[in-house]
């Protein structure tokens, strides 16, 4: 269910927010646009979350999300805050690492293999099946691992055998059975022709980077945001909790054990974003947006982002690289990457690394989550004036996540049985 779990009362025009990270500013920003008086508390001196752009003396470096991925809900929300966005570069390479090479991940081989099994019937859709559980039978183990783990690594930052098929393919609905991989593939691409059209599509930015977007919806709502708030959580009036299970479960846990409890069982992946200033360019990932790196592969990184290449405007003056990793990256480990990548890197061609670690950077869209946000939209569909959201519930997304905030803004009370 694509939706922030519980409810507000509409008759009750104040709403009062925990967190000012994204999920909370978006939220925020939609409700105020409906009329609502909002109250946000965030407990640090920064508003933004994980979406952060440091200026360094080497250049920009992105310590979340480098981009927006534009649907119709995203497009809108910038032309409402009047920010110009900046697209990524068009028709760049999307590289694999494959034999410790960076190469196209589209290999002979792999299609052989699809086009072999494209017409065999894939495993019934259950409440257990994994991703790599359905695409098994369709690529075999060993593409699994090497091609869709990767690939589904650089936007879940978790391998196939762990995510769960119904949160990462929703379209799928309540269909249990498909007739082939064919029927399957058809449906998908049905649903993304049946989208509006978008006068600018794909990833965009802003001049300055992220933050730009974070810096006008706090400036939208400055004068209703409390920063280093050391307000007591209560239950008073329309309540909405907008930061990480973790936080939220300690918010409930006097007020509503049973759903503080529930919280509890999501679980989160630690992440690193180091961020590269280089004097040179990585030839490998000439014209490139970047390379995915299977897990065991002798890297210290799981990806690789040519920042350069995607945004040339935010990177005019030196060639810069973001590499992602599960562990927290020494600048001796990035080193060591860069050297896997190009064996001419010396240290004298780095100016800077920004390192920034997040210990609970993404939630892990496995079936515990799945079964935790199905049971905590049963439990608060009895509050009436309680609400729940955050990257965790109704998608890891900033566009799902700005989507699914201006329905509830719009639909508070809306409420379908979770599914």
């Amino acid at each position: 269910m694509k939706r922030i779990i519980g409810k507000i009362n509409p008759e009750q025009r104040h709403v009062t927010i925990w967190g000012a990270g994204f999920s909370g500013l978006i939220l925020g920003y939609f409700l105020k646009d409906q009329g609502y008086n909002v109250t946000i508390h965030e407990k640090s001196n920064k508003v933004g979350g994980k979406i952060q752009t440091k200026r360094t003396g080497a250049g920009m470096a992105e310590k979340g999300p480098n981009a927006l991925y534009l649907n119709q809900d995203g497009l809108e929300l910038l032309k409402e805050l009047k920010l110009e966005p900046i697209p990524a570069t068009k028709k760049l390479r999307r590289l694999l690492m494959i034999n410790g090479k960076p190469k196209s991940p589209f290999q002979l081989a792999l299609f052989s293999k699809i086009a072999t099994n494209i017409h065999k019937k894939p495993p019934l859709v259950s409440d257990g099946l994994t991703v790599a559980d359905f695409f098994q039978p369709l690529l075999g183990q060993e593409n699994v691992e090497h091609y869709l783990s990767p690939v589904l690594g650089g936007l879940y930052a978790t391998p196939a055998d762990q995510l769960h098929f119904k949160s990462i393919f929703p379209q799928v609905g309540k269909k249990a059975q498909f007739n082939s991989y064919w029927a399957f593939i058809k449906m998908l691409l049905k649903l993304q022709k049946s989208q509006p059209k978008l006068e600018l599509s794909g990833s965009v930015t802003f001049e300055g980077g992220m933050q730009t977007l974070i810096n006008r919806l706090a400036e939208v709502l400055k004068h209703d945001i409390k920063l280093n708030s050391k307000e007591h959580f209560k239950l008073k009036g329309n309540t909405i909790i907008c930061t990480d299970s973790f936080n939220a479960a300690e918010l409930l846990k006097e007020l509503r054990p049973t759903l503080s409890s529930e919280l509890r069982r999501i679980q989160y992946r630690p992440l690193s974003s180091s961020t590269v200033f280089l004097k040179r360019e990585i030839k490998s990932l000439n014209k490139a947006f970047g390379v995915l790196i299977p897990l065991e592969n002798g890297f210290n990184s799981i990806g690789v982002v040519n920042n350069k290449a995607i945004f040339p405007i935010n990177n005019q003056n030196i060639s810069s690289y973001t590499l992602m990793s599960p562990k927290n990256l020494t600048d001796e480990e990035v080193l060591q990457d860069l050297l896997l990548l190009s064996s001419d890197v010396t240290k004298e061609d780095i100016q800077h690394i920004e390192t920034t670690f997040w210990d609970k950077a993404l939630p892990v869209y496995d079936l515990q989550l799945y079964l935790s946000v199905k049971k905590l939209h049963q439990l608060a569909s009895n509050e009436d004036h309680l609400a729940i959201f955050g990257n965790y519930v109704a998608g890891i997304s900033l566009r799902e996540m700005i989507t699914a905030a201006k329905t509830f803004s719009r639909h508070p009370l809306d409420y379908t049985e979770a599914n």
